[in-house]
């Protein structure tokens, strides 16, 4: 089965222009972007973990939000707020239950390769890795969207979400390209602005050619970042990098939400007979 790309993609910016509460997650994550980067280049390590962490785990609900708003188009306040309550735990525990599971595989898994005398082997324990946790991920691409738009159970979710990748395997598939194309191009753009912005910090490496530029700057470590760039700096990247998170977000999720409507036309298929 076919994915009409363009069409996808076509909805998703539609829906980026037209609708203001899909911008929400991405105002949401590219503060949280800001401040946590700030943080770290300030000496705030341990808070920019912790705030990071918290981050992660409040962020199903504003994927709650995202999902029914753009099945419903509910602009009401209030009843987006109770949504957001309402789906968190179906959109956490799912994904909690596949985490588990896939660390118990790589457990079991890695047993043979410590008999076969490659537990120390980092090759081997990356492939093995990768091996499982990117089918896990295409696998899982869904689930957000299944449990706020379809209500289902955690496990009723897990099975949903398999039989429409594996339904129309491709609009998965185009879904990670199109979203790292998109990616690379919104960095390279704030790299772009970041380097614009910060054009008198790297005088000393013009007169470097680039091989001796990659090989300085390879070597920098976060107190090297920190007196090269300075406090005006700092603050630069920050909002730089909170800038791209608050471009990227809407776009990955509400792309996401119109691949799983894509999906979802031709998996509804009711069991039976007919005359």
């Amino acid at each position: 089965m076919s994915s009409d790309l363009p069409l996808t993609i076509r909805k998703t910016v539609r829906s980026l222009f037209n609708r203001p509460i899909v911008w929400i997650p991405g105002i949401f994550a590219g503060c949280i972007a800001s401040l946590v980067i700030w943080l770290e280049f300030t000496g705030g390590l341990f808070l920019a973990g912790k705030i990071a962490m918290l981050a992660v785990i409040a962020f199903p609900f504003f994927l709650s939000i995202l999902n029914y708003h753009l099945e419903t188009d509910e602009k009401n306040l209030k009843m987006l707020l109770t949504i957001a309550q309402r789906g968190y735990f179906p959109i956490i525990l799912p994904f909690i239950l596949l985490s588990g599971f896939v660390a118990v595989l790589v457990i079991l898994l890695s047993i043979p390769l410590s008999i076969m005398g490659y537990g120390n082997d980092t090759y081997a324990l990356t492939g093995l890795m990768l091996g499982i946790c990117i089918p896990a991920l295409l696998l899982s691409i869904y689930i957000d969207n299944i449990a706020v738009c379809e209500r289902t159970k955690i496990f009723e979710t897990l099975r949903r979400c398999l039989e429409l990748v594996t339904g129309k395997f491709f609009t998965a598939i185009w879904f990670f390209i199109i979203s790292g194309i998109v990616t690379f191009i919104v960095t390279f753009f704030g790299a772009f602005l970041w380097g614009a912005m910060l054009t008198d910090k790297f005088i000393s490496f013009t007169e470097m050619n680039l091989t001796m530029q990659q090989e300085v700057l390879s070597g920098y470590t976060l107190a090297d970042w920190q007196n090269l760039i300075g406090p005006e700096g700092t603050i630069v990247t920050a909002l730089v990098f909170g800038f791209v998170t608050f471009l990227l977000v809407p776009f990955l999720f509400t792309f996401k939400y119109e691949c799983y409507q894509d999906a979802t036309n031709e998996i509804w298929i009711v069991a039976g007979e007919f005359d």
